[in-house]
């Protein structure tokens, strides 16, 4: 599964979950256990 990666504080995150509120589970992408829930609006996508 491919992950949806956005920027967030000038970090690379994967997107883990999105919930209904517009908050957003992120991690780093190079460290699994710095988890963040931020709003969707805090969050640039990377294409």
């Amino acid at each position: 599964m491919d992950m949806e990666e956005v920027l967030y504080n000038g970090k690379f995150y994967k997107v883990i979950y999105k919930y209904t509120s517009g908050y957003w589970e992120i991690r780093e992408k190079d460290n699994k256990f710095h988890v963040e829930l931020v709003h969707e609006s805090e969050v640039q996508k990377v294409s």
